[in-house]
């Protein structure tokens, strides 16, 4: 399965990277991000690892994954793996984000494929519907990303 959104940046790709490879950035923007841990010691970069905790819904259990940056192109594309998760199975999730630099700002891509996801394919083909013709009943996240970015949120 992949879920894909998209939003323009007023601010230059290098400004848009060096918040989205900060991975204490996360919680910020993305409200179903409870912790993140690092687990490496150096700067951000290729086999940057870091835990991450995901809680989906009020009330449900919160999910631990690893997570690892294993394509790292400074300014221009960023994927991150996901593995773990509560009965992981060989679950895998990657988040892909893909940085131009588009109308004196930047055109951000986020990616998000769900490899042996464990959701049944009656959900999946629901997931994709509301994704492809649903309208958001919120404010979607890569809208706040950009809010922080832009500096309209502290």
């Amino acid at each position: 399965m992949k879920l894909t959104d998209q939003i323009h940046v007023n601010r230059p790709p290098s400004a848009v990277w060096a918040f989205l490879v900060d991975p204490a950035n996360m919680p910020r923007w993305n409200p179903k991000v409870k912790r993140v841990s690092p687990s490496s010691f150096s700067s951000p970069g290729p086999g940057y690892r870091y835990a991450i905790t995901y809680q989906m819904r009020e009330r449900a259990r919160a999910s631990e994954f690893l997570a690892e940056f294993v394509r790292f192109e400074p300014s221009s594309k960023l994927v991150i793996r996901l593995t773990g998760g509560p009965d992981s199975h060989n679950r895998v999730i990657e988040e892909i984000y893909d940085l131009s630099e588009r109308d004196g700002g930047t055109l951000l891509t986020q990616s998000i494929i769900i490899v042996n996801s464990g959701i049944n394919i009656f959900f999946r083909f629901l997931i994709w519907l509301i994704q492809k013709w649903g309208k958001p009943t919120g404010k979607r996240y890569l809208e706040t990303l950009r809010d922080i970015i832009e500096g309209d949120i502290k």
